[in-house]
């Protein structure tokens, strides 16, 4: 994950006091121009402010002032793309809080299509007052670019139409009409070069990931993301599951996001497992989840080095790849030949699995004699989202959670991002919006699962041995699952099964079965004693002995 190490998040915050607007700085200036017409049909929603917040001096002073007719000026307060420290929240000798300062730009649309005035705000986190924007845009007219000279607009035009509400009567006061007109073209353009200026002026950062594009989400798909994200750091799994507790969601509806390639899924199986456990309250190991389009991979990423998995050692544990069958009592699965750790009910299942399978099909000797760094190789496609800082995000982001409004978990009274990836053999890349899709249903199953179920995986771990509850051998054919309805990325729901699909070497079959059984034997004692005893599922769906 990429942090922003800069000294601008080291440093006590300090007010824009250095900050100088030079020319010679500057290359050329960036023109605004107008994109779009009045929204006339918008002003319905617009609630005006019944407040005067001009002075009875500058009432008299600014209506002294020529009115350019038709002139047009658009005010815009936005987020610079950059990062600073904030005014509060860092003790001293503490890293600063890093923030986005804001800025307002006065932009004259019309005709000139030029910045005649911007400023940093202070403090540069808390987004200004209708006061002081005003203020700025009375002295854009008193102090206006040289060679113009001092005159009042004919229409001053905001973005927000809160402010448009505000301002108003003020404006009205003056004889220059307020309405609201989205934003023109040329914006991101000047919010670029302010940004790059207080760069240059060793003012501010940008970090490594700060520029890279955001994810490629139709707008009413972004709420939904960010939804089953905040929920799933809000529930912290990371204390309930380790990794190897993994789940097997079993889908069977397909979804599109759009029409575009790579922009919808298909029913199936995937496996998911929740990173991060750690029994220290203070551990800061990394956050998230890993989904896996194969058991093979999710076996071969989250065992431990040195420790074989169970089902090679035991053949009651192993299950078909294709229909995840056990096999008939006094029998056993088929081994594919050449990667020898999947197994099948038969030459039909094999060909039916192969596809999915032939990508992460690999001979134990290549693996041997592969590079010793790889020694946890990485599956052909996984997917994973990671949990970290407002640093880690792209600026298009968190862009987007603004506008659209979108809930940002919160743990230990820091808020979580998260960071979606695709990894091809390891190497890491954006992901695509099919894969979003993916990530989705396994965040919002392991939400579904803690807030409805929280011990199913305990509940589910002696049938996965192959015991019941008393420790005694069974037939566990059909293993138990578990159907709940998640929401999806397009909005509604989706039915999915869940199963237990823990990742489990033989000590831990031989610890697992002997506290089953040891269990048993506490929970017969105490009714022998006349004591109460707990039902067996009723417990807070802590990690099980692995």
């Amino acid at each position: 994950m990429a942090h922003l190490e800069n000294e601008f998040l080291s440093k006590k915050y300090q007010k824009w006091d250095n900050f100088k607007d030079d020319d010679d700085d500057d290359d050329t200036a960036v023109p605004v121009r107008s994109q779009t017409q009045y929204d006339h049909a918008g002003d319905a929603d617009i609630e005006i402010v019944d407040q005067m917040l001009l002075t009875p001096a500058q009432l008299e002073k600014f209506k002294k002032l020529d009115q350019t007719k038709q002139e047009i000026w658009q005010i815009v307060v936005r987020k610079l793309r950059v990062w600073s420290a904030s005014s509060q929240g860092a003790e001293e000798g503490d890293d600063a809080i890093p923030c986005r300062p804001y800025a307002i730009l006065v932009n004259n649309i019309y005709p000139l299509g030029q910045v005649v005035s911007k400023k940093i705000c202070d403090p540069p986190e808390v987004y200004p007052s209708a006061t002081e924007i005003l203020k700025l845009s009375l002295d854009a007219m008193a102090d206006p670019p040289s060679s113009i000279p001092q005159h009042r607009p004919d229409k001053i035009v905001f973005a927000d139409k809160a402010l448009v509400g505000q301002l108003r009567r003020s404006y009205a006061a003056l004889g220059i009409e307020c309405t609201y007109l989205t934003e023109s073209e040329g914006i991101d353009a000047c919010i670029s070069e302010l940004s790059g200026h207080l760069v240059r002026k060793d003012l501010a950062s940008v970090g490594s990931v700060s520029e890279k594009p955001g994810l490629a989400l139709p707008a009413d798909a972004v709420a939904a993301w960010y939804e089953a994200c905040a929920t799933f750091v809000d529930l912290a799994p990371w204390h309930k599951l380790m990794e190897r507790q993994s789940v097997q969601i079993d889908a069977t509806e397909s979804i599109s996001l759009s029409s575009k390639p790579d922009s919808s899924v298909q029913g199936g199986s995937v496996y998911v497992s929740v990173l991060g456990n750690s029994e220290d309250p203070n551990d800061d190991s990394l956050k998230g989840l890993a989904l896996f389009f194969t058991r093979t991979d999710l076996q071969r990423r989250v065992l431990p080095p040195g420790q074989t998995l169970a089902l090679m050692e035991n053949p009651s544990l192993r299950r078909c790849a294709a229909c995840d069958k056990k096999a008939p009592a006094g029998t056993e699965l088929k081994r594919c030949t050449r990667c020898q750790c999947v197994f099948y009910c038969d030459a039909t299942c094999q060909r039916t699995h192969w596809k999915a399978h032939k990508v992460n099909c690999v001979d134990p000797k290549t693996v041997a004699a592969s590079d010793s760094k790889q020694a946890h190789m990485w599956g052909a496609r996984e997917l994973s989202v990671f949990f970290g800082g407002i640093t880690s995000m792209p600026f298009d982001d968190l862009d987007a959670i603004d506008a659209h409004q979108a809930r940002v978990g919160n743990y230990r009274g820091q808020a979580l991002y998260p960071t979606p990836l695709l990894f091809r053999h390891g190497e890491p890349s954006a992901p695509l919006p099919s894969d979003l899709l993916w990530l989705t249903r396994g965040l919002q199953a392991i939400n579904a699962m803690l807030q409805t179920a929280p011990a199913f995986l305990n509940a589910s771990m002696a049938g996965l041995l192959g015991v019941n509850a008393k420790g005694e051998p069974v037939d566990t054919t059909e293993e138990a699952k578990l159907m709940v309805d998640i929401p999806t990325l397009v909005g509604g729901s989706e039915r999915v099964t869940l199963r237990n699909s823990s990742v489990l070497s033989m000590h831990d079959v031989e610890a697992l079965r002997a506290a089953i059984k040891k269990k048993h034997e506490e929970k017969l004692a105490a009714a022998e004693s006349g004591a109460a005893v707990a039902d067996d599922t009723a417990n807070d769906g802590s990690c099980c002995v692995m």
